[in-house]
């Protein structure tokens, strides 16, 4: 029987002792029983790719413009990108479509959203459309700054580790609250690689102790499938908020990592209005005024930035395309 048979609920209960009866609240109970059924009723996709990559993206093209570059060039064995993507004007569709058109030769897909307000229903279809073992999120304001192959995360078993492009030594601070963080206890043993760590996420602090990012890491395709269809959100960041409710069936896995994070997430503006997140004051519209005008980010000169936080505002120049 294969190993995603393997009921993360049960490894959970032995971890930290939990038992089906002391979920007070009703959700809980029906979203503790739809993991553990996912689990047992695992049917082996027949996807030809080991992941595939899920980005979310909103009037953001010159930014998704460099995210899509830097991945065709520093990451060897790419696998598909779906990008589900929404415009609040005419000129924003405009320039994706342009984006869209760069890339005609690259598996590179396009979604846009149906509506304002489709953005659970899309991503749940989309879902169903992925066909590997292993799915990995980003978001559009991602760069890939170092070379990666996905083949070096797709190997480990997603009951036991969660493997993430943004974590590694360089991460001292954390954007999101502006305070240090300091590097968890590491753990050298457990899979005898030079080139990366690994830690116990319930053992970091802040973004070492978050294992349910939508930026850069990977999880078992059927379990993050049921997850977020049981939850109930309107965007990308309500969608992480509440994938925190399993957080729980997730600390007790290990993290794993490069020694030096693979992406770094560039903050400069905001394009929602679930939260009150940090950022920087490079408004959407003035990149799409750039973008308009025959430029794009260079984002080759950032290439081996060495960032001190997973989330952080960086300077960077734009080129002509």
């Amino acid at each position: 029987m294969r190993k995603y048979i393997y009921s993360t609920i049960n490894l959970v209960l032995k971890k930290i002792g939990l038992t089906l009866q002391k979920y007070e609240e009703k959700w809980e109970r029906n979203a503790f029983a739809k993991l553990y059924e996912s689990r047992i009723k695992y049917v082996p996709l027949s996807g030809i790719h080991p992941a595939e990559c899920i980005v979310f993206s909103k009037d953001r093209a010159l930014q998704l413009h460099a995210l899509i570059s830097s991945y065709l060039e520093k990451v060897a064995s790419p696998v598909p990108i779906h990008i589900l993507y929404h415009t609040s004007t005419p000129a924003h569709r405009k320039a994706y479509d342009e984006v869209r058109g760069l890339f005609l030769n690259s598996d590179v897909l396009f979604i846009r959203q149906d509506s304002d307000n489709s953005f659970r229903s899309n991503l749940i279809t989309l879902l169903t459309s992925v066909h590997s073992e292993k799915v990995f999120f980003l978001v559009d304001d991602v760069i890939f700054v170092e070379d990666f192959d996905v083949k070096d995360f797709t190997k480990f078993d997603t009951d036991k580790f969660v493997p993430t492009l943004r974590m590694g030594m360089n991460l001292k601070k954390c954007y999101t609250v502006q305070e240090g963080q300091p590097l968890p206890e590491l753990m050298p043993d457990i899979i005898k690689d030079k080139d990366k760590i690994t830690w116990q996420w319930d053992q970091g602090a802040h973004d070492w102790s978050y294992p349910l990012s939508l930026d850069g890491h990977f999880f078992f395709t059927q379990e993050i499938a049921t997850m977020i269809q049981s939850t109930e959100f309107s965007a990308p960041n309500t969608l992480e908020d509440q994938l925190q409710k399993f957080r729980r069936f997730f600390l007790f896995r290990k993290g794993v990592a490069y020694k030096k994070s693979r992406i770094v997430n560039i903050p400069c503006n905001k394009v929602q209005t679930e939260n009150r997140n940090l950022y920087g004051n490079i408004h959407q519209d003035y990149l799409l005024d750039q973008w308009e005008k025959g430029f794009q980010m260079d984002y080759r000169s950032l290439y081996g930035f060495m960032n001190e936080s997973a989330h952080q505002e960086i300077f960077f120049k734009f080129r002509k395309r």
